[in-house]
């Protein structure tokens, strides 16, 4: 009997030593806890994916086949998003839109061509790639330069800023086209006098079905410059870091100009 009583004494005695051995276990675990949280990729725990806005056209966007390779600036944005380890969400819209985007706060980044309507909306991140803006008319037209656009109609992508003096000469008329490739159509159909686009974008419309593209002269450079990612002012300044830290390691790699000679 005494045994039986000095065991039951110990249990008691050790039931608030075992509550306390039980708390500081809860607690050390709780710390492994937040210490695992606190050891995640910044992109995993802080940042959501970055809403992207690109130009939804050819080739820059492809839709279709799921199969399909998604566009010559989804690539290169998914290319960017691997190498800096942030996840993107991405959307694509006419090129009108990506300024708006900007405004209304619904992206926070977008490819466009650099001008003073994004320079001023936006931080610029960095430059993805040149081009050159150029224009295109029938061989009957004979429109070889800038000064033979005068009073002309020249098709023109609603909100894109061309040169100074093309986008301030008002004595070049403009259509606001949805996009090269309904703008060549129109050309070819004598109601446009002339289409400004980029080299890029107008390779891909000249392949377009039904169109006769021998009716059409050499196109004529106006100048070059470049599409930019932009991000919205307020964007955090390390993920900006990473993204312009992210595209000078793309571009020294090679990797954007093989993405670009892979679209030509």
């Amino acid at each position: 009997m005494p045994s039986v009583i000095s065991l039951s004494v110990l249990t008691s005695r050790s039931f608030p030593s075992l509550r306390r051995l039980c708390g500081l276990a809860l607690l050390a675990l709780a710390g492994l806890h937040a210490h695992e949280a606190l050891a995640q990729p910044t992109s995993a725990v802080q940042n959501p994916p970055l809403r992207v806005l690109l130009n939804d056209v050819a080739p820059y966007t492809l839709h279709g086949d799921p199969q399909q390779r998604p566009g010559m600036h989804h690539e290169i944005m998914q290319a960017l998003a691997r190498q800096t380890e942030l996840p993107l969400d991405f959307s694509s819209a006419l090129y009108v839109r990506l300024a708006l985007g900007l405004k209304d706060g619904s992206a926070d980044l977008v490819v466009g061509i650099e001008g003073p309507e994004l320079e001023t909306l936006a931080t610029r991140v960095r430059p993805m790639h040149s081009f050159k803006f150029v224009v295109i008319a029938k061989k009957s037209a004979e429109i070889r330069s800038l000064a033979q656009l005068k009073g002309k109609l020249l098709g023109v992508a609603r909100g894109a800023f061309y040169d100074e003096s093309i986008n301030n000469d008002d004595s070049i008329r403009k259509y606001g086209m949805a996009d090269p490739f309904q703008g060549v159509r129109m050309l070819a159909l004598d109601r446009l006098d002339a289409v400004i686009s980029s080299d890029y974008l107008l390779a891909y419309a000249l392949k377009q079905p039904g169109l006769d593209s021998s009716q059409f002269d050499t196109p004529f450079a106006v100048n070059e410059k470049s599409y930019v990612i932009y991000a919205r002012k307020d964007l955090n300044a390390e993920v900006l870091r990473r993204l312009q830290r992210g595209m000078d390691a793309l571009q020294k790699s090679g990797q954007i100009d093989r993405i670009l000679r892979s679209y030509q």
